[in-house]
């Protein structure tokens, strides 16, 4: 991903990257996304003059990662399905959508491109607020108002506050309404899992935990935390069945425990359907249909034996996801990543991530006068750091240079400072008191996993076994969220001795020891007055052995687990075309939508970006049917 966990000494290498520009003009006033002119080959490389426009219209990227509306003739179609509400995707969003449009009394079809077989939503962590689930914890209520602040600032004020606002106010309930429909446990539910592990027990209500964190600060009240300069709170509930202790490195170098999000959302499908709610499994959405107004009347879509016709009367909603898996779309409109990416020698195809999805939903929006939000446009991908086993929590980062270049617990930075780091080694460094750092960590994206307190234990337990003077390093047990993947320790009895495993010497382990000496001078006065980090996290490093874990920069990431921005919308979740003039019968949720994440993922609390799916989803399908919101 650009920035990678190191698990070999040959830390001495440290590649430069060729650096690559190209100029881009704005784009010329014509409607929709139709693709201009085509720019030169020499320009389209980056290397010649910059085009008069660019190749998509409303876009500076020269790429044409839109191409042309697909033109399907109604001899091509094998049946055609009237409805009320159609919605584009069964993911998290969808699900949601779909089920509050049937409860507010309309007839819904829901469009899955998998087979019934084959659909299981992402994810396993809903990061919410103010859920019965969390006051019965002790967990708020909290306030909406100072929380939609947060993210606004986070998000460096590019969203639109009023979905922000709808969000973090219908939370609570969207969760409670989802969990309330669980029957624990359920014959109608087939568990996704038992294909992969037959001995995992049936979902039960005490496999939904929330993550504080717990031992750090046992009676702590004075909600929000503040690490860093950002405010937390104690807001995620992990859908995670049984604890797998030991890593299954032959599966994915393992889990923690498999997520029965799944299990929890087939209980949502099942009551939309009870309401009638329709499902089409196997079509993939191909294009809006619109009438001579721009209104949109229907959607286009393919299965097994052909293309099939909806009309829909009130509304068609995209929730087709994100566009993780088109190279061309990533090439065209991650212009920050690609923009890394091209000065660190990689193509277009080294920026896919983890999701599947291609954008499909997107498109369709653009081809029927929608647009993309502006760019920098949001990815799941903050950088990590050199987090180890622990989690993201704020240790002391020296780079490649031996020298400390930030707040290690503004965990919203870490990723654009990292990356302004010279290429090479990342690494945290700590002491026999490393416990003290991790409990010190905010409840933030990354952080270390409190709500299961196993593995604080088996992380203790690993780094009792760290073997000291090591050049390989000790495999430790992560602890943070879900993943349980192994994570490299180096150990030593002096920081010299540390540091030389980790490849510093010369000019470098001459600085990397004076930064750790004035950074433990900094610690005992109290004040970073560096950096600003806070003082709860100003732990010296002075007692061995001494421990760090190591992370490679490489000066380029990828899109991490997806993207996160969207099309442009009204706070109603309309999408809008380039004047902010709503598209009537179109809307957007899920990743579809925009106007959420800002730069990135920031995150007050773990889930944002599944929390906002089944959050907004929802509350788009009681908007389309009159119903109140919060």
């Amino acid at each position: 991903m650009g920035i990678e966990e190191k698990t070999t000494i040959n830390r001495r290498a440290f590649l430069t990257g060729a650096a690559a520009t190209g100029a881009l003009a704005a784009a010329s006033a014509m409607f929709g996304c139709a693709p201009a002119a085509q720019p030169s080959e020499a320009d389209a490389a980056g290397t010649g003059a910059a085009p008069s426009i660019g190749t998509v219209d409303g876009y500076s990227s020269v790429i044409d990662w839109l191409g042309s509306k697909p033109e399907i003739s109604d001899d091509e179609i094998v049946e055609t399905v009237d409805t009320e509400v159609l919605v584009l995707g069964g993911g998290n969003a969808g699900i949601q959508c779909a089920l509050a449009a049937a409860e507010g009394g309309a007839k819904v079809d829901v469009v899955e491109k998998t087979s019934e077989e084959n659909r299981k939503v992402k994810g396993e962590d809903i990061g919410h607020c103010n859920s019965k689930f969390l006051i019965d914890q002790g967990y708020g209520p909290f306030d909406v108002g100072e929380i939609v602040e947060e993210f606004c600032i986070r998000c460096g004020g590019r969203v639109r506050p009023e979905i922000v606002r709808k969000y973090v106010a219908n939370l609570g309930e969207a969760v409670d309404h989802m969990m309330d429909l669980v029957q624990w446990p359920d014959d109608r539910i087939k568990l996704a899992v038992t294909t992969i592990d037959p001995d995992i027990s049936p979902c039960d209500p005490s496999q939904v935990i929330c993550q504080v964190p717990g031992i750090a600060l046992e009676g702590f009240t004075d909600w929000p935390m503040k690490r860093g300069g950002y405010r937390s709170w104690p807001g995620t509930a992990m859908f995670m069945g049984t604890i797998r202790h030991d890593v299954d490195k032959e599966n994915g170098n393992g889990v923690g425990a498999f997520s029965r999000l799944d299990e929890v959302q087939q209980f949502s499908i099942l009551r939309g359907q009870e309401l009638g709610a329709t499902w089409h499994f196997e079509e993939s959405a191909t294009v809006l249909v619109q009438d001579e107004n721009g209104k949109v009347t229907g959607a286009i879509t393919k299965g097994p034996d052909g293309y099939v016709k909806y009309n829909a009367s009130k509304a068609v909603v995209l929730a087709t996801g994100d566009y993780c898996q088109n190279a061309d779309m990533l090439w065209g409109l991650q212009d920050e990543l690609v923009e890394w990416a091209m000065r660190a020698g990689k193509t277009k195809e080294d920026l896919v991530g983890m999701s599947p999805n291609m954008g499909e939903g997107i498109k369709m929006a653009c081809w029927a006068g929608g647009y993309m939000e502006a760019s920098p446009r949001a990815t799941n991908q903050n950088g990590s750091g050199a987090n180890g086993p622990w989690g993201v929590c704020p240790m002391l980062w020296i780079n490649s240079k031996g020298d400390r270049f930030m707040n290690e617990a503004s965990v919203q930075q870490n990723f654009p400072e990292i990356l302004r780091q010279p290429k090479g080694l990342i690494a945290a460094i700590t002491d026999s008191n490393w416990a003290e750092s991790v409990k010190n960590g905010a409840p933030d994206h990354g952080s270390p996993n409190f709500g299961r307190p196993e593995y604080f234990t088996e992380l203790q337990e690993d780094m009792a076994k760290v073997e000291l003077e090591n050049p390989e390093g000790t495999e430790c047990r992560t602890m943070c969220i879900a993943e349980r993947t192994h994570k490299i320790v180096y150990g030593s009895k002096t920081l010299e001795g540390l540091l030389g495993i980790l490849g510093y010497e010369g000019e470098a382990l001459k600085n990397a020891l004076a930064t750790i000496d004035h950074y433990n001078e900094l610690c005992h006065a109290g004040v970073d007055s560096d950096f600003g980090k806070d003082s709860e996290c100003m732990i010296p490093i002075k007692n061995g052995p001494f421990y760090a874990s190591t992370a490679e920069n490489q000066r380029w990431l990828g899109v991490g687990l997806g993207t996160m921005g969207g099309l442009e919308t009204d706070d109603a979740m309309n999408v809008v075309d380039r004047d902010g003039n709503p598209i009537e019968g179109l809307y957007a949720i899920g990743r579809c939508l925009g106007g959420t994440f800002g730069f990135s993922n920031p995150n007050p609390w773990a889930g944002k970006n599944i929390g906002s799916a089944v959050t907004l989803g929802r509350v788009c399908g009681k908007l389309l049917t009159g119903q109140e919101i919060s």
